[in-house]
């Protein structure tokens, strides 16, 4: 009687256990694509038993992974094994891994994205007896990953294009109003270029008449009185000064083409000299010529090298406080051997040049060092709000690199500022 009762027992106990695992092989493929067990034996994996999904995913069957131990390893993405073992070692030592997603290469040569989950079975002494691999096709998932990460990577890369774009347009947009505005002001110089011409032309003629006048009464005059005499010197040699002047103006404002010739720079000099006159007056200025007089003939166009000295001196006059001090100093010679200059304003030169150099230099306060490199920059100004437009550097550099020679802008040890222009000479 007992012994039937106890064989009922065990019957419906297995029957239990066949229901219940059963239902968990259900389930499991209900949440996995296939199921793969690993038998395990002191800790050593000794078999491994693929589900009949396994074709799905990795299209190798459940026999050929049996006749086949290796295979299992060998289509995991070389990059991925590492991991894949690392997982194995721990479920192996007793531990829980979390699951892992990796790459297989599947048997049409495609790659496929997989989550591989391991559950431990232990037996009643808690050793490790088995492990079940839960396996997941998460490859659509992967693939619309990587999808994304490219659009975000493209919308970045957008961004950035559109980014510089932007600053691009800024930057062109600025340069056009630069640009509007140098060619308002330019115009606004031609117009007063215009007007000084006529202004020039107007007082020409009067001080011819009153040259004429002067020449009709000195040899009228009666003899014997030398107050009169010296007046009448005077007068004439100031007519003759201001006349000087306006037919300098004349040639100044006169549009004329780029025309280069030999030239005397020294006379140049002081033409401009003569031209910022009222300026040197008003300044206080002491002026020292230190001119060559054996200066060689530069290749020059005349009116635009005056007008870069004209600029120069104003400037220098500008930049210094009443009673100061503007030295030109002129020299000439052959690049490397009897001359020497800096690196910046020989560039243009080769050694062995024939080249003529003019400095211009004050007793101003010099510029700052942040400053001088935007020192020939168009609108770039150190001067107060009506002063200076910006303009007159610029200038002088466009001149200068249309002759091919070269300036240079240092503060003066001493304190103020250099201006070294090197240009070249007349061959011999």
């Amino acid at each position: 009687m007992n012994t039937e009762i106890i064989t009922k027992s065990k019957k419906a106990t297995d029957q239990a256990t066949l229901e219940s695992e059963q239902r968990y092989k259900r389930l499991l493929a209900s949440v996995t694509d296939y199921v793969y067990a690993v038998m395990v034996e002191n800790g050593r994996a000794v078999a491994t038993f693929h589900g009949p999904g396994c074709e799905a995913v990795t299209g190798y069957t459940s026999g050929e992974f049996e006749s086949d131990q290796t295979l299992w390893y060998r289509m995991i993405r070389e990059e991925d094994r590492p991991a894949v073992l690392e997982q194995t070692e721990r479920i192996l030592r007793g531990e829980e891994p979390p699951p892992l997603e990796h790459r297989i290469i599947d048997k049409n040569g495609t790659e496929r994205w997989i989550r591989n989950t391991t559950v431990p079975r232990k037996d009643a002494q808690g050793r490790l007896v088995a492990y079940d691999g839960l396996v997941y096709d998460i490859t659509d998932r992967k693939q619309a990953e990587e999808r994304l990460t490219r659009a975000h990577a493209e919308l970045k890369a957008n961004e950035e294009v559109l980014k510089k774009t932007l600053e691009e347009l800024q930057r062109a947009n600025q340069q056009l109003k630069e640009t509007q505005l140098e060619l308002i002001q330019a115009a606004r110089l031609e117009s007063v270029g215009a007007l000084a011409a006529g202004v020039a032309h107007e007082v020409k003629n009067p001080l011819q008449t009153i040259l004429m006048g002067l020449d009709y009464l000195v040899p009228n005059f009666p003899a014997g009185n030398d107050n009169i005499a010296m007046v009448l010197s005077d007068m004439r040699d100031a007519v003759t000064r201001a006349n000087t002047i306006i037919r300098g103006l004349l040639q100044l404002s006169a549009q004329t083409d780029f025309e280069v010739k030999a030239e005397d720079l020294n006379a140049s000099i002081r033409r401009a000299l003569r031209l910022v006159n009222a300026q040197v007056i008003a300044s206080k200025a002491n002026v020292v010529r230190k001119l060559d007089p054996h200066l060689p003939r530069a290749r020059v166009d005349r009116g635009k090298i005056e007008q870069v000295f004209i600029n120069l001196f104003i400037n220098a006059l500008q930049a210094m406080a009443p009673g100061g001090e503007l030295t030109i100093t002129t020299r000439g010679g052959r690049l490397g051997e009897n001359l020497a200059l800096s690196e910046t304003a020989s560039r243009p030169f080769h050694l062995g040049e024939r080249l003529v150099v003019a400095q211009v230099q004050d007793t101003g306060t010099g510029i700052k060092p942040d400053n001088l490199p935007k020192i020939f920059d168009p609108f770039f100004t150190t001067k107060p709000v009506g002063v200076g437009t910006g303009l007159g550097l610029s200038v002088v550099k466009k001149i200068v690199d249309l002759h091919g020679g070269a300036i240079e802008i240092q503060n003066a040890a001493p304190g103020g500022v250099v201006v070294t222009l090197v240009l070249k000479a007349e061959p011999e």
